[in-house]
Order: C-alpha cells, then sequence, then structure tokens
C-alpha cells in the first residue's frame, strides 16, 4: 500500500477566547430583557431627618453610586424577619440590578472612614453644637458574629463571650472593635452612639486575605483600638471641638500596649482592675532618681476586707440612683509607668471590685459613674444584633461584611439622633398593652417603628383625594401602619 504523503500545512492554532467583563454580561442582559429596570430610589422613600442625615454620607460616596445609599437605608428600615441583604434589596425595592446594589455595600466597606467622619460630624452637631463641651465619654469594645461557610472572608474561630446552653466557647465567624460615643439623654439615661468599627481578623488567617488584596496586616485589638481613637482625636480636632475626653472599656484592654498610646493622645482612661492586680503605694516625696513605685506593694484583697475606711455614695448607676460603700486611694502601676486613682465598691451581695482612673484628680462619683455608662456599648451589640441583624446579611466579601457591620452601627446612630428631641408620646404608645410598664422608656426599637411607621404614612396619605378625612379611615391606616412596621 501506497503510503499517505503528510501535509506540510501545519494546522493554525485557534484564537482564545477572550474573558467577557462583567460589564458586558450587563449589557447583554439589558438588551436580552429590555423591560430591565434600573432601580433610582426606593418604593417607601425616607422622610424629614432620616433622609437629611443619610443625604450626608451620600455626599462623601462616589456619585454614581450613593443615591443607592438611600434605597438600602430605606430597605433596613422596613425589612422584618431575616435581614439579610436581599432582605434589605426586597423591602427597598429594589428590581433587576442587584448586583449594582451589592457593589454599594462593597464601596460603603472600602470608604468606611469617610463615612464614620460623616457620622461623627452629625453626632457632634446635635450634641456639641457650639462644639464646646465638658467631656465627651467614648466606649471601645468587641463583639463577634457567628458566620457559617469557609468563604466567607475574614471569619475565623473566637472566643464566645456570651455562650448560650448549647453553645461552645468559641464561635467561627467575625469579630469587631466598635467605638461608640456615649451620649447621656436627658430622659432615657446613656446612650451608645457607635461611630466606626474595625475588623479583627487573627493572625492565622491573614494571608488568605493578604494573598487576594496584597496588603493586608495582622493587628490586635489593642492596636485596632488605638487606631480608632486616633482617628477620632484628630478628627474632632479638626472640626474645632474643645472637650476632655474619657474612655470606658473592659478589662481586657486594661493593658500596657494599649494604656500607653492612649494616654499619649491625653485621653483620661477608667477601666476594671484585677482583683490580683500589680500594685504599689506612692514613691516618698523628695526620693532620690525619681523614683516612679513606691517600696510596698498593695494587696487589694486586704485593703477591701479590712472592715475601716469604707465611705458611702449615691451616684447614677443604668438610669438608677443607688448608694453603695467605697475605698480609694492612690497606687502606682506598671500598667501606665505611674499614679492611678483605685476605687474599690462593695455591692448589696458583700461582692466587691476593684476599678482605676488614670486621672489622680478625678472624682469618685464620677469615676463610678463612668463605669456604669460603659454597659451602654453591651445595649448597643444586643440592639444592633437583635433590632438591625447585625451579622445576618449573608454576604461573603470582606469589604461587603465591614460595609454591612458598620453600616447596621451608623444606622442604629443615626435613629437616636433623629429621635433625640422627641418626646415619649411620640416614639411609643402601649396603652394597647396593658400587660407592658407604661413608665418605661421607648426602646431602640420604639424609635425604629417610629420612623419606619412615619415612611409608610406620607406617601398614603399623598396618594388619597384631599377630600377623604374620615377620622374612622385614619384610625384604621394608623393600625394597619402600625401592624406592618
Amino acid at each position: 500500500m501506497a503510503k499517505r504523503k503528510r501535509s506540510s500545512k501545519r494546522p493554525q492554532p485557534q484564537p482564545k477566547k477572550q474573558k467577557k467583563s462583567q460589564h458586558d454580561k450587563r449589557k447583554r442582559l439589558q438588551q436580552r430583557n429590555p423591560a430591565r429596570k434600573k432601580t433610582t430610589e426606593a418604593k417607601v422613600p425616607l422622610t424629614g431627618a432620616m433622609a437629611s442625615a443619610v443625604s450626608v454620607l451620600q455626599s462623601v460616596m462616589d456619585r454614581r453610586i450613593a443615591f443607592r445609599l438611600a434605597i438600602i437605608v430605606a430597605g433596613m428600615l422596613l425589612a422584618d424577619d431575616r435581614r439579610t441583604a436581599s432582605a434589605w434589596f426586597v423591602a427597598g425595592g429594589v428590581q433587576d440590578d442587584w448586583d449594582r446594589f451589592y457593589d454599594c455595600l462593597i464601596h460603603v466597606g472600602a470608604i468606611s472612614v469617610k463615612l464614620a467622619t460623616a457620622v461623627l460630624g452629625l453626632v457632634v452637631q446635635k450634641l456639641a453644637p457650639d462644639l464646646v463641651v465638658e467631656r465627651i465619654l467614648l466606649g471601645l469594645d468587641d463583639s463577634p458574629t457567628a458566620r457559617y461557610g469557609a468563604h466567607v472572608e475574614g471569619a475565623g474561630v473566637h472566643h464566645n463571650p456570651t455562650p448560650g446552653p448549647a453553645d461552645g466557647e468559641w464561635l467561627y465567624g467575625h469579630n469587631w472593635v466598635c467605638l461608640a460615643w456615649l451620649a447621656t439623654h436627658p430622659m432615657w439615661g446613656v446612650i451608645a452612639l457607635p461611630l466606626w468599627s474595625r475588623m479583627y481578623v487573627r493572625e492565622v488567617d491573614v494571608p488568605k486575605l493578604a494573598n487576594k488584596y496584597g496588603r493586608w496586616e495582622f493587628r490586635t485589638k489593642h492596636e485596632l483600638g488605638v487606631a480608632l481613637l486616633t482617628w477620632f482625636t484628630k478628627v474632632i480636632h479638626a472640626m474645632g471641638v474643645k472637650a476632655k475626653v474619657w474612655l470606658a472599656v473592659d478589662g481586657a484592654y486594661a493593658a500596657r500596649p494599649f494604656l500607653i498610646p492612649i494616654l499619649a493622645m491625653g485621653i483620661v482612661v477608667v477601666s476594671r482592675l484585677r482583683k490580683d492586680a500589680c500594685l504599689y503605694d506612692m514613691p516618698p516625696q523628695g526620693s532620690h532618681g525619681n523614683r516612679i513605685y513606691g517600696k510596698n506593694k498593695v494587696v487589694l484583697a486586704k485593703r477591701a476586707a479590712h472592715r475601716q475606711g469604707w465611705k458611702t455614695i449615691t451616684y447614677r448607676c443604668r438610669g438608677v440612683e443607688v448608694t453603695r460603700q467605697y475605698k480609694t486611694f492612690l497606687a502606682t502601676s506598671k500598667l501606665v509607668s505611674g499614679p492611678i486613682r483605685v476605687v474599690i465598691v462593695r455591692f448589696e451581695d458583700g461582692s466587691w471590685a476593684p476599678y482605676f482612673c488614670t486621672d489622680i484628680e478625678a472624682e469618685v462619683r464620677d469615676i463610678l459613674e463612668a463605669v456604669a455608662a460603659r454597659w451602654a456599648i453591651e445595649e448597643h451589640f444586643h440592639d444592633v444584633k437583635e433590632v438591625w441583624g447585625a451579622g445576618q446579611q449573608q454576604v461573603r466579601n470582606v469589604w461587603s461584611n465591614i460595609g454591612c457591620w458598620n453600616l447596621n452601627g451608623w444606622v442604629y446612630t443615626l435613629v437616636e439622633v433623629c429621635c433625640w428631641d422627641q418626646d415619649k408620646s411620640e416614639l411609643t404608645d402601649r396603652s394597647d398593652r396593658s400587660w407592658d410598664n407604661p413608665d418605661r422608656r421607648p426602646s431602640h426599637a420604639d424609635r425604629r417603628r417610629t420612623i419606619a411607621r412615619e415612611m409608610l404614612r406620607k406617601p398614603i396619605l399623598a396618594a388619597l383625594p384631599r377630600t377623604l378625612n374620615n377620622p374612622q379611615f385614619r384610625t384604621l391606616l394608623d393600625h394597619v401602619i402600625a401592624l406592618a412596621a
């Protein structure tokens, strides 16, 4: 058989298919579905002070995407049940351009420092309009949110501070270091207004983010707290606010790596001491060599067990006046490389707890009230998770997670600021709940529902004819809106 001759022509390589960008995909989808609409406004738009506050946040965002923030916030106020990001979009009236709203959440996380500065400006405008205030009390703490799925960026195993009967000591999710302004309302007591939160990522989980986003350095919770307070002091100084800044923190932040940089900023710190803290008495006057610590060690347990030296004080603790016994004295500690004022409090059940303040001239009442006011940030963590569903948004991108958590905190702050001057009768009506205490202060959920009802009432009344002014109809309408919100 004759051999077949080989062709001298080599097969030409086929050109590679170019990857189509996300913009091309959206363009093809628009051509296939001409009815695809772009959401430009919420079905139930924001009203009043809330609309004005959100417009301030929009002013620092990219103009091409800023209008979507008002739609998202409107959805946050109206969403019910499980408050995922998609639930926000449905309640806000988002149509087919869902991907652009997810991009907006990423943008919010990426420029969180600018938005936090805008939120701080709104808080200063409300609480210190003349830019002069005697004292600003801040609170700093961290809180975890449980997440599920190996593809959630930034998530890891963290300590669970409040395990339930079926929970473990550890949980998988995110951990947030939050800075809040602890403001005292003339009627409702201390309310925490979250300003900005930073995500804490464990050192073992940092390489995953560094491989995808380039520079992502590991920072401890103490370092994140110092960064938050550095930002705060720079912003209020730029605004021209003149005030003495106090910081109330838990005992976990009573550590030298955290306290030394904070004291260098001129911030007064109030915190809890360990019962076995290493303290010394004051150095004798005129000692040679500029001695910092005294020669004698101070044992807190012995001071608390001694029957003599107790005094009585009445101060405000979590909304009520309490009368307790206390001891106070000056001591030196290596936590601050200098003197501190120690206050030992004896509670009604006979137990005791030691606290300290870095300002040795501070009054005992101010120290104890600052310690009690710190609990407001714990109440904020509860409300931002239960009322707003923080941590339920079901987003994977790290910037989306940062944007969603901070957005929940900022809307929490805006609701409190917008309802700050409203009367109790405007915020809640418990006449139809005979089992409830009518004198109980309005909760944060009551304030949120007040804004949501006003959002629903205005467009409904605007759509009705002007001649329809039946009191019975308005009563029925208010009842339906109350059930909807």
